[in-house]
């Protein structure tokens, strides 16, 4: 019986350890929702033909401390160069990352990694939006300010 019980409490301490250094990223807002803080900040991105082929896409992504979000694109296609923002809110709800854009109306669900301090990854899971390619997935890149 002795033979367990180190081993045992072994995996209950690091599973302790593990849970709460992944919690501290974590904020609750007063509106229940959570928000993960090391998406917080100016971040960028582009990507050519990853959405629709032919498309280029370059924005600028603002996440604040509450909830909020502005995104502003500058997209490219057949010589043409159009520039537009979005503005909404973005939560993480069962570690699945939501934006909740107000123009549209509508909910872009994502999987992310953070990959290091200043790249995230996400990756599609279901978008407002119909997109010639259903693996869609980008990095954003922290902006220095």
């Amino acid at each position: 019986m002795k033979n367990y019980i180190l081993p045992l409490f072994a995996i209950v301490l690091i599973s302790l350890l593990i849970s709460c250094k992944s919690s501290n990223y974590f904020k609750s807002l007063s509106n229940q929702q959570q928000i993960d803080t090391r998406l917080v900040g100016d971040w960028e991105g582009s990507e050519v033909g990853n959405q629709i082929d032919g498309v280029t896409k370059e924005w600028k992504m603002i996440r604040t401390d509450q909830g909020k979000f502005t995104l502003h694109f500058k997209v490219s296609m057949h010589g043409k160069t159009r520039e537009f923002t979005e503005e909404g809110n973005w939560w993480i709800e069962n570690g699945v990352f939501h934006e909740f854009h107000n123009d549209s109306g509508k909910t872009d669900k994502y999987n992310y990694e953070v990959l290091d301090k200043n790249q995230i990854k996400f990756k599609a899971i279901s978008l407002g939006m119909d997109f010639e390619n259903e693996a869609y997935e980008f990095i954003d890149h922290r902006v220095d300010k």
